[in-house]
C-alpha cells in the first residue's frame, strides 16, 4: 500500500512545478517572442488559459502543502491524523522544526507569486522589468525551496552545502524545463494560420530550445552530485529499491531527452526555416505531439521522486547494521522516516524471553539525540494487544530494553516513540520477523 505522504507529495510537486512554469514560461520565452514579432493578440489568446493554471495550481499547491503538513505532524507527534491536526501540534511542527519554517517560508512565497503573476497576465501593454523580475525569482524560490522538505538538508562540511545547492538548482531546472511545456502546447496549438501568432511560436520555440539546454545541463550536473550523496556506490543502484526507482528516472530523464533532442536538431529548425506551409504546420504539430509527450513522461518522474522522498537513500544501505556484527540468533530492522533513522535488534530474534537494541540516527547517520523512548511490539494474530516497553539509554548512547515476551514466531509490529532533544516526536513502525526455536 502507497503511503498517503505520496500522493501528496507527488501533487505538491506537480503544482508547484506547473505555477513556477507558467512565470517563467511568461517572462523567458512568450513576453519577449510576442515582442519580437509584434504579436499582441497571442499573450491576450493565451492569458485566459495560463491564468487557469496559475490559480488552480495554487489551489492544488495549498491543499496538497497542507496534507503533507498534517501527515508530516502525525508522523513527528506519533499521533494519528485526526489528532494531528490539532493547532497546537501544527504550531509546533511549524514554528519548531525545519520542516515547519520551510512551510511558512513557502506559504508567504506562494501568497507573493500570486499578487505578481496576477498582474503580469493581466497587463495590457509592455510588462514592467521589476514585475518579470519578481515572477522569475518568486518562481525560482519558491520550487528551490521545496529542497529544505528532502534528503539534502542535514549533511555536514562540505556536503552541507553542496548537496542543499545542487537540489535547488535541480529543482529549479526540473520547473524551468518541465513547466513550461504545457504553456509551449498551448502557444503551438494557438498558432494555426495566424502568421503573427506562428511568428510567435517560431521566436518561442527557438528560445524554448535555448531555455532547455541550459535545464538539461544544469540537470545532469546537479543529478550527479544528489546521485553521489544519495545513493554512493554503483552496486547500491541495482542493489537497493531506491536505486533500481532511480534508475527507472534516469531511463525516463534520457527519453525526454532524446526527444528534445529531436525537436532541437530536426524539427526547430523546420519550424523556423521551412517556407512551405504544410512544412511548417507539420513541424508545429510534431513539436507539440512532442511537448505533450515529455509533460506526460515529466509526471511521470514527479511521481517517482515524491515516492524516493519517502524511501531510504541507497547510500544508507551499507551504513546498516551489517549480518556479521550481529548476533547469531537476532532480528533485526532498520526502519527510515523523515525525522530520522532506527535500528532495532532483537535478541535472540525467535519465541522466548529477548532483549531488544534500538540505535537512532539523522539522515547524516550521526547520533539522534532523545530524551525517552518506547518500543511497542504486536503479535501477528489478528485482534493481539500491542505491549510497549520503556527503554532506557546505555553509555555507548543506544537504547535497550530487557524483559520482552515473543510468544509465537512471525512478522511483528514493531513501533519505536522517541521524544528528541528538539520536544519534538520521532514514530517509526514497520515489521520485525521473529521465528519459531
Amino acid at each position: 500500500m502507497i503511503d498517503p505522504i505520496v500522493y501528496a507529495r507527488a501533487i505538491h510537486y506537480a503544482a508547484t512545478i506547473a505555477l513556477t512554469g507558467v512565470g517563467f514560461f511568461v517572462v523567458f520565452i512568450l513576453d519577449p517572442a510576442a515582442r519580437a514579432a509584434r504579436d499582441p493578440r497571442t499573450i491576450k489568446a493565451l492569458r485566459p488559459p495560463l491564468t487557469i493554471i496559475v490559480w488552480s495550481s495554487l489551489a492544488f499547491a495549498f491543499l496538497s502543502g497542507a496534507a503533507w503538513l498534517v501527515l508530516t505532524a502525525a508522523s513527528m507527534s506519533g499521533r494519528p491524523v485526526a489528532d494531528a491536526v490539532s493547532p497546537n501540534i501544527l504550531w509546533t511542527v511549524l514554528s519548531q522544526t525545519d520542516f515547519g519554517n520551510d512551510w511558512l517560508l513557502r506559504f508567504v512565497l506562494a501568497c507573493a507569486i500570486a499578487a505578481v503573476l496576477v498582474p503580469l497576465l493581466a497587463a495590457q501593454s509592455a510588462r514592467p522589468a521589476w514585475l518579470k523580475a519578481a515572477a522569475a525569482i518568486l518562481s525560482a524560490a519558491f520550487v528551490g525551496s521545496i529542497a529544505w522538505a528532502g534528503h539534502a538538508i542535514g549533511g555536514q562540511g562540505l556536503e552541507g552545502v553542496l548537496h542543499p545547492v545542487a537540489d535547488v538548482l535541480h529543482l529549479i531546472a526540473a520547473a524551468a524545463w518541465l513547466g513550461t511545456l504545457v504553456p509551449l502546447v498551448l502557444l503551438l496549438g494557438r498558432a494555426g494560420n495566424d502568421a503573427a501568432a506562428l511568428a510567435t511560436a517560431r521566436a518561442a520555440t527557438l528560445r524554448f530550445s535555448t531555455l532547455g539546454i541550459v535545464t538539461v545541463g544544469t540537470l545532469l550536473c546537479t543529478g550527479l552530485v544528489n546521485t553521489w550523496y544519495l545513493v554512493g556506490s554503483p552496486g547500491a543502484l541495482t542493489g537497493t529499491g531506491y536505486g533500481r526507482l532511480l534508475l527507472v528516472k534516469i531511463a525516463l530523464f534520457l527519453i525526454m531527452v532524446t526527444i528534445a533532442s529531436v525537436n532541437r536538431l530536426e524539427l526547430t529548425d523546420r519550424l523556423v526555416e521551412a517556407q512551405s506551409p504544410a512544412a511548417v504546420n507539420d513541424a508545429r504539430r510534431k513539436l507539440r505531439r512532442n511537448a505533450t509527450i515529455e509533460a506526460s513522461i515529466g509526471a511521470v518522474i514527479i511521481a517517482i521522486v515524491a515516492q524516493l522522498g519517502v524511501l531510504p537513500p541507497a547510500s544508507h544501505a551499507h551504513h546498516h547494521v551489517s549480518e556479521a556484527s550481529l548476533p547469531p540468533d537476532a532480528a533485526y530492522q532498520h526502519i527510515h522516516g523523515e525525522q530520522g533513522m532506527v535500528d532495532v535488534i532483537i535478541d535472540p530474534g525467535h519465541v522466548g524471553t529477548a532483549g531488544a537494541t534500538i540505535r537512532l540516527t539523522d539522515d547524516n547517520l550521526d547520533p539522534l539525540d532523545a530524551r525517552a523512548l518506547t518500543l511497542t511490539l504486536t503479535a501477528p494474530t489478528p485482534g493481539s494487544k500491542a505491549k510497549t516497553y520503556t527503554a532506557t539509554r546505555d553509555q555507548d548512547g543506544n537504547w535497550q530494553v530487557d524483559g520482552i515476551d515473543l510468544a509465537q514466531p512471525g512478522n511483528w509490529s514493531v513501533a519505536v516513540d522517541a521524544v528528541l532533544s528538539s520536544n519534538s516526536m520521532l514514530h517509526l513502525t514497520a515489521e520485525i520477523v521473529i521465528d519459531a526455536k
